[in-house]
């Protein structure tokens, strides 16, 4: 409601000079900064376009300037002409930005080497690639080590590759929907393809990539809500598991458990349970 429609056609110069110092000055500054204190571009390119726009608040500035004679009238619309263009481009050069974080070769976001030494020295029927090692993707990959079966983390925060590559796991560091991230995980020729993080960006194109480079590869991915599930299955997994069906899963097996029904009755009743909410 700030805004002066007509003041775009009057002053398009002055609108475009502001618009490249937000869209293009302020994220090659942040860019800089975030290289320069040792963040790799998968990391440094998102900070600095998330920064190319001008906040909802300077409305409020702008206002509030103009009401106490700050501002110009000229200047008010400027900034607020501005921050919307900003506001409305930025997701889009978000997005932009993601796809192509995604088709840089490894060396490119990561100091990190993609070795598949060990992938290779290990029975592909018995590998699986977790991809995510927060506290599920911790307690999955050590039970499935526990159980003989090797484990390829790929991982996204790179402090936490090396400390798995320093314990001796095989860890990559990348994005789970990268193809060469995937590839170098073992992906190929894994028997399992594990999504721990739930809310993952970009599951689907994971999916996709993973049944490009092994059509055999069983997908199991995790999500948080129960409306989630049927996209995710269409897309190519074998199995989704949600925080929501989960939990009504466990409250279900308990109270039949209290009960007294024998172990088969509870287990075809988990089984039929688990296949309505999944």
């Amino acid at each position: 409601m700030l805004l002066d429609p007509q003041y775009l056609l009057r002053e398009p110069t002055l609108i475009a000079l502001s618009l490249a110092v937000v869209v293009v000055g302020k994220p090659l500054a942040a860019l800089a900064i975030s290289l320069l204190l040792g963040q790799t571009l998968r990391v440094a390119l998102p900070v600095a376009i998330v920064l190319s726009q001008i906040g909802e608040f300077s409305f409020i500035v702008a206002s509030l300037a103009s009401s106490l004679g700050l501002l110009t009238n000229d200047a008010t619309q400027t900034l607020v002409a501005t921050a919307i263009v900003s506001i409305t481009l930025n997701p889009i050069l978000y997005r932009v930005a993601q796809s192509v974080i995604r088709r840089l070769p490894p060396a490119a976001v990561s100091d990190l080497p993609l070795s598949a030494e060990r992938a290779e020295a290990a029975d592909p029927r018995e590998r699986a690639v977790v991809i995510g090692y927060g506290p599920v993707g911790q307690t999955v990959s050590r039970l499935l080590r526990e159980n003989g079966i090797d484990v390829s983390v790929l991982e996204m925060n790179v402090a936490t590759v090396r400390a798995l590559q320093a314990a001796g796991v095989r860890a990559v560091y990348g994005d789970g929907s990268a193809p060469d991230a995937l590839a170098a995980a073992g992906a190929a020729d894994a028997r399992s393809l594990i999504v721990s993080v739930a809310g993952m960006m970009n599951v689907e194109e994971t999916i996709r990539v993973a049944r490009e480079l092994n059509p055999k590869v069983r997908v199991m991915v995790r999500t948080n809500h129960l409306r989630e599930a049927q996209a995710i299955k269409r897309a190519g997994a074998d199995l989704v598991f949600s925080g929501e069906g989960e939990v009504a899963l466990a409250f279900t097996v308990a109270i039949l458990e209290d009960l007294g029904p024998t172990p088969d009755q509870i287990e075809r009743e988990r089984a039929r349970v688990h296949a309505e909410l999944t």
